[in-house]
């Protein structure tokens, strides 16, 4: 990530002494004195927050993916999801789901056609039709995420 990050990072750890302190001493402030922190905190963790999302969205921008293809494979996921009982199998659905998030998250075209890779493999081991997911992954090299 970028400097914004970074700074947000610093921001959160922030909050986090705060409500460290809270919980440590809060009894002996006055309600006052500890709603004024409370806010205090809320408001660096909302504005953390905020920056990173800035900054992910920026980055995000300039990748060159095919966003299609990535809100397909996202929906299927969804789909497969809703549709398979077993929990092993909702349970591997659910880790290739939380991989597709972080590579998305990451910004990294490598680790996002990464995931979309396991993202197939996931679906085609849990419902009949996993073709669907089959297109080309984006930001691979050579365009073919067959899974193998």
């Amino acid at each position: 990530m970028s400097f914004y990050s970074d700074q947000a990072g610093q921001f959160e750890q922030m909050a986090a002494d705060i409500q460290t302190r809270l919980t440590n001493q809060g009894a002996a402030m006055d309600d006052a004195s500890y709603s004024s922190l409370a806010e205090q905190r809320d408001a660096l963790l909302d504005k953390a927050n905020a920056m990173v999302i800035a900054d992910l969205q920026a980055t995000q921008e300039q990748l060159k993916i095919d966003r299609t293809q990535l809100a397909q494979c996202t929906a299927t996921l969804v789909d497969a999801m809703k549709r398979v009982k077993a929990f092993d199998k909702y349970a591997a659905l659910v880790a290739a789901a939380v991989t597709l998030a972080t590579a998305i998250a990451s910004a990294d075209p490598g680790a996002i056609a990464s995931a979309v890779a396991g993202a197939v493999k996931a679906v085609a081991g849990t419902v009949a039709k996993p073709e669907t997911l089959a297109a080309d992954a984006p930001g691979s090299a050579t365009g073919n995420t067959t899974g193998n």
